[in-house]
């Protein structure tokens, strides 16, 4: 066996279902340097951050109170809004299903 195949593939717990899933298979939700909640396609952002399903069920779920448990302080309302969350993140889900379709 090679090192790759003896790798442990790391797992995340989606903050709304309560699913747990591979980590690169959840969306990460982080804070920018303003304290808004942003998605992290990279998930390379500094600090906490909330994993959520890319399903529009958890997205469309996902609440306020949810978000300040995941990054463990209290977020203002206006430091987040749900409608754009939710479409950066079925624009990175689309963007995930072509590259699978290419390969």
């Amino acid at each position: 066996m090679s090192r790759r195949e003896k790798r442990r593939v790391p797992q995340r717990t989606c903050i709304v279902c309560g699913g747990k899933k591979a980590k690169l298979a959840l969306l990460r939700l982080a804070l920018d340097d303003e304290s808004r909640v942003c998605l992290d396609r990279r998930q390379r952002y500094a600090g906490r951050g909330g994993y959520v399903c890319s399903r529009p069920e958890c997205l469309a779920r996902l609440k306020l109170d949810q978000l300040q448990k995941a990054f463990r302080r209290s977020l203002s309302a206006d430091g987040w809004d749900p409608a754009l969350t939710m479409a950066e993140a079925l624009q990175s889900f689309g963007e995930h299903l072509k590259k699978q379709q290419l390969q």
